[in-house]
């Protein structure tokens, strides 16, 4: 991958690129450029004031007195990599729910007018039908066709239908509304583990964006806690699917081998009860995501999961 322009070495200083990783789903995004900052020879440059985008929530009390509480942080760190491409990684505390739009297009004009930055480059996480021992797949959105041939040279397939809901999407928005290149790096995670730290799409990301950076990070801290999750959310799988298994061998008890219908389709074998039951384990999970396990078993179950696919996935598509 090292005909990647955005990386390639030259004799001339290239304008920095700017790094950004808002906490979001699996805190994918934010474990990225911490795991940068961290990795790398960094140093904290500048900081966006938090004072327009954000409200005071708390006090702190100590020792019985009462003083004001803080407000998120919003620093920009300088980073030299080994291939002399300067980053500029903005590591906020947390997103907005107030006009995040305003706030993601404040830190890309600060971005420009304190660092002269022309790329903005962003990660992102969504939901995907993988199991916690697959490694993820690796996909991006682009403001700019000529970023897309690159990318999809370098072996990284597009996202084809998705939607990235929150900062991690609207600074690429912000970013292509003031003409800078921007890309989103965005990596699957199983439904078992949505809300938990995922090192393991952290990985795959960060060896994406260092291949095509040509930088050099060491991950080993990483496959401990790989490991412990891998675990954790394969225990949770099994223990939903012996739990739907037992449910179908009950159910089963009850039918006659000549009550089944030879050619019936998955969604002609549903009664009545069963379809209304999915679509109260739907509602309920739309607002409540601790219960999407719980509706993929009963797919699985029911043998209709192809069938509801998609409309299992768009639960996802507003967690990034």
């Amino acid at each position: 991958m090292s005909d990647f322009s955005f990386g390639a070495p030259s004799k001339s200083k290239s304008a920095p690129i700017l790094v950004v990783g808002w906490p979001g789903l699996g805190g994918v995004a934010s474990s990225c450029v911490r795991t940068l900052s961290q990795g790398l020879q960094s140093e904290s440059v500048s900081a966006l004031n938090p004072d327009p985008h954000f409200e005071l929530e708390d006090i702190q009390v100590k020792n019985g007195l009462i003083f004001q509480g803080n407000l998120p942080k919003l620093i920009f760190q300088r980073v030299l990599s080994a291939s002399n491409q300067e980053l500029i990684v903005f590591i906020p505390d947390t997103q907005t729910m107030d006009k995040p739009l305003d706030l993601a297009r404040a830190v890309i004009r600060t971005a420009m007018s304190t660092f002269g930055i022309q790329t903005v480059i962003c990660f992102a996480a969504i939901s995907g039908v993988l199991e916690p021992e697959e490694e993820p797949v690796v996909r991006f959105g682009t403001t700019d066709f000529h970023s897309g041939e690159e990318l999809a040279k370098a072996g990284i397939p597009p996202l084809r239908s998705e939607r990235i809901v929150g900062l991690n999407g609207l600074t690429l928005l912000a970013a292509q509304e003031l003409g800078l290149k921007g890309i989103c790096l965005v990596s699957e995670i199983p439904v078992w583990g949505l809300h938990s730290p995922n090192p393991k799409a952290t990985r795959s990301l960060l060896r994406t964006f260092c291949s095509l950076m040509s930088i050099r990070l060491n991950f080993d801290h990483l496959n401990g806690q790989i490991m412990a999750l891998e675990e954790k959310m394969a225990a949770l799988r099994d223990a939903f699917s012996n739990e739907a298994g037992e449910s179908w061998e009950s159910d089963n008890r009850f039918h006659n081998e000549s009550e089944i219908k030879e050619f019936e389709s998955p969604m002609e074998s549903l009664s009545k009860a069963e379809h209304d039951e999915l679509e109260n384990f739907f509602s309920r999970a739309k607002f409540d995501r601790s219960q999407t396990p719980l509706l993929k078993a009963e797919l699985d179950r029911l043998g209709v999961f192809k069938l509801y696919e998609d409309r299992f996935l768009d639960l996802f598509r507003d967690l990034s």
